[in-house]
């Protein structure tokens, strides 16, 4: 074992748990750990970890380095739209292709704070060594590898590019490269606050107030890290930037009948409630401006095409069957579809 593997057991221990601890850690809850690979027979941990990863965070290549079973876990939450991730475990090497981009890809800019252990971090044609203490960042659009040969503890601060608004273009240009130069008082007083963070997130969920201002105070620091806290965008803009986001991907999904707040979120990494207060705040609920451009995209179809059945408009904007088109058709414009069709 790496000597930066320090997390295989909370108590120094290693190994395979008894099952009494098995059973625990299958009832922990899901926002402390995603993963542990304990949970799995040692032959089908690379397997069990890589589909795990996929999900949580994107698609990737995992290879075990060593002769050792490979041993990792994965805790964390989310602090607003910003996800908060630890990994520790033996060692190994990740690498994202651009076959895996063109397979999933969240649009984020990650930032590593390395907690233990070592280890190496390629992106273009740039690349670094981290130890402890040590911050650098990642595009998930561009291919990239992170190894790690000898065990390592990691956090990582999962950013959506809509949250940092165009001036991100200017972050991304700084992958796979240490943030030192410059930026020494940032970093000594910055990272206890991340590494702290991480612990408050693993231990239990932080509230929705909390983590508006804590995913501020998040933004605030990566902006510092790279071109002064002069650049920080205001929260403002960046609701804005989120619910001109939102709304795009509500109008490419607008044929799915499923399509609703809860969806929306999902996509996006936040709250239900959060989608509300965005929606809200324009002056049109979510589910009225929804039913609205459905609605608009209908008439359209009805008034341009007399060979498409009312049916199959009804489907392509989302509606499940003709007569609940029908009826919403009738409250907003007076008339049904076929009156109109008719000219009435």
């Amino acid at each position: 074992m790496g000597r930066g593997q320090r997390l295989a057991d909370e108590d120094g221990r290693c190994g395979r748990p008894c099952a009494a601890e098995e059973e625990a850690l299958r009832d922990r809850p899901a926002m402390t750990t995603f993963l542990d690979t304990r949970a799995v027979a040692p032959s089908d941990r690379p397997e069990y970890w890589s589909a795990g990863i996929a999900e949580h965070f994107f698609p990737m290549g995992v290879e075990s380095v060593g002769p050792h079973p490979f041993e990792a876990r994965l805790t964390g939450g989310p602090v607003g739209p910003v996800a908060v991730r630890s990994i520790t475990g033996a060692p190994h090497t990740a690498r994202r292709t651009s076959r895996m981009i063109a397979e999933g890809d969240p649009d984020c800019i990650l930032l590593y704070l390395l907690r233990n252990g070592s280890c190496r971090i390629e992106q273009d044609d740039r690349s670094c060594v981290l130890g402890p203490g040590a911050l650098a960042i990642h595009d998930t659009s561009r291919p990239s590898t992170f190894e790690a040969r000898d065990g390592l503890d990691v956090t990582v601060f999962s950013f959506p590019k809509w949250l940092l608004g165009a001036r991100g273009n200017g972050i991304v240009r700084s992958t796979a490269m240490k943030i030192a130069h410059g930026k020494e008082s940032v970093i000594r007083l910055g990272t206890p606050f991340l590494a702290g963070l991480a612990r408050t997130v693993e231990s239990s969920p932080v509230s929705e107030q909390e983590a508006e201002g804590l995913s501020d105070m998040l933004v605030a620091m990566l902006w510092t890290l790279h071109s002064g806290s002069d650049a920080v965008p205001t929260p403002a803009n960046r609701s804005d930037a989120l619910l001109g986001r939102m709304r795009r991907y509500t109008l490419e999904h607008l044929h799915d009948p499923g399509l609703g707040p809860e969806q929306i979120a999902r996509a996006h990494f936040v709250s239900t409630r959060y989608v509300h207060k965005l929606f809200a705040a324009s002056g049109c609920g979510v589910s009225a401006w929804i039913r609205e451009q459905r609605l608009e995209r209908a008439l359209a179809d009805l008034r341009r095409s007399s060979d498409a059945s009312i049916a199959s408009i009804a489907s392509r904007w989302g509606y499940r069957d003709p007569a609940s088109f029908s009826r919403v058709f009738r409250q907003t414009y007076g008339c049904s579809p076929r009156d109109l069709r008719r000219g009435a």
